[in-house]
């Protein structure tokens, strides 16, 4: 069992900066969901309460007694809302490899059975934070002990992995030639980045298996692959990697992109689901990825996208591209987009692509007149374009490649024009679920269906 701690950079930040205000100790609570899968328990951090000077009944330079009066709000809050609790503090003093002291121990051994008893059912944690440092343990449900924490996550513009000093996982990447290049472009540590990123890619057709191929290529060596269709012979020619006999066996895109991929390196690991995203066993596989790629062309499924991505924080790079014929033949318009979600804000649904109008015309049109289903234009060169900058901006958020950029912005790709720009990621709407819902991770349910059977189209 892998145990982290998961918080947004905006969250981070202020606990950081509280905590290190001065030479002196400070103390935090964080309130925080779970998100409790087979493999990984992830403390996913929601709110940060700093404690004030009169929060403690004694306040020393080395040494923090705080006030029961409050303290117990928050942990009844904790109860009452099924969250977990951290109790953080500093240790101005210390540097590149801050520890807990032996009060500290002392004090967790008073406090930890007390939040325990009191918030039951719930994993718990104490973390300590040093000026470049931090250390971070973790009582799990029904131990009297506790455990290291393996990693620390922030997630924001760059995404950062803090190994705390006390962890038993080190990083044992080991580079090869094969990506000498790339390290000359962003590094030794953004090229292990890349290698140690697991990666869901929802939707595996022209844009999708595109996303596929490029990312085996940088070096990802992980991913969730998810989609419920074949190959037809009508999306053969946009889609990488499939070959005549995969239509003619209807062959799923998921078993066309394994295939593909171990041609490119067969050391990677993919977990295959042949489902809709919006089955509720799909979606779940998706909480212990580090990034999202939606590649889909319905807005059903980047609603659950968009929910995962901020009840489990996890960025979100979600492409679109749409091309309209003229009646006669011709493009009419044509564009692409490439919008980074992270849990910070905004949403799909802030920024008005995920619209209940939409949803509801998506639910009575399914894409098909009188039992035909009617094509939308695609062209294998123009998907290879948005699929090449949802991919630089996945560089970007784990190597902070493109330093220069307003990461406030989105890419737009005008076909027409042979274009690309950037503009504001401008809230439209007065949504408020991804602020309600923000770090939940298991406590409240996804918008999927329990069980959704497979259909063929």
């Amino acid at each position: 069992m892998k145990r982290v701690i998961t918080f947004t950079e905006n969250d981070f930040k202020v606990a950081y900066d509280f905590l290190l205000q001065s030479a002196a100790e400070e103390g935090s609570f964080f309130l925080c969901g779970v998100s409790n899968s087979k493999d990984i328990l992830n403390i996913l951090v929601r709110e940060v309460i700093p404690i004030p000077t009169d929060g403690y009944m004694e306040k020393g330079a080395a040494y923090l007694k705080i006030d029961p009066d409050f303290m117990m709000p928050i942990i009844k809050r904790a109860r009452l809302q099924k969250l977990s609790v951290i109790s953080a503090h500093s240790h101005p003093f210390s540097g590149n490899s801050v520890s807990f002291s032996s009060i500290d121990d002392y004090g967790d051994d008073l406090l930890m059975p007390k939040i325990q008893q009191r918030v039951p059912n719930r994993p718990h944690a104490t973390m300590v934070f040093g000026r470049s440092s931090v250390d971070a343990r973790i009582w799990e449900v029904g131990r009297n002990e506790s455990e290291p924490a393996d990693l620390i996550k922030v997630v924001g513009h760059t995404t950062r992995e803090i190994l705390p000093t006390s962890s038993p996982s080190p990083f044992d990447i080991q580079l090869s030639q094969i990506h000498n290049r790339q390290i000359l472009a962003f590094g030794e540590t953004g090229q292990k980045r890349i290698q140690r990123t697991k990666v869901a890619i929802v939707g595996l057709g022209g844009t999708g298996s595109q996303v596929f191929q490029q990312l085996v290529h940088l070096g990802v060596r992980s991913f969730v692959l998810v989609d419920d269709d074949y190959v037809e012979e009508s999306n053969r020619s946009r889609i990488v990697g499939s070959r005549i006999i995969d239509s003619l066996r209807q062959k799923p895109k998921v078993k066309v992109m394994e295939r593909f991929g171990r041609g490119i390196n067969p050391d990677i690991k993919m977990h295959l689901l042949r489902k809709p995203i919006n089955d509720l066993s799909a979606a779940l596989k998706l909480r212990d990825t580090d990034v999202i790629f939606c590649c889909t062309d319905n807005l059903s499924s980047r609603l659950v996208l968009n929910r995962l991505a901020f009840q489990y924080l996890i960025p979100l790079i979600d492409v679109g591209i749409d091309i309209q014929a003229s009646e006669h033949g011709g493009i009419r318009t044509a564009g692409g987009r490439v919008m980074v979600i992270l849990p910070d804000g905004p949403c799909l649904a802030c920024l008005g692509i995920i619209t209940p109008e939409g949803l509801q015309r998506e639910s009575t049109n399914s894409g098909y007149v009188s039992g035909q289903r009617v094509p939308s234009p695609s062209v294998i060169s123009l998907n290879g374009v948005v699929a090449s900058l949802a991919v630089t901006e996945f560089i970007d958020l784990l190597t902070e490649f493109e330093r220069r950029k307003d990461h406030a912005t989105y890419q737009v790709y005008d076909i027409l024009k042979g274009v690309v720009w950037r503009e504001k990621l401008s809230q439209t709407t007065s949504c408020t679920i991804c602020k309600e819902v923000k770090a939940l991770g298991d406590n409240v349910a996804l918008p999927c269906a329990k069980k959704q059977p497979t259909k063929r189209r």
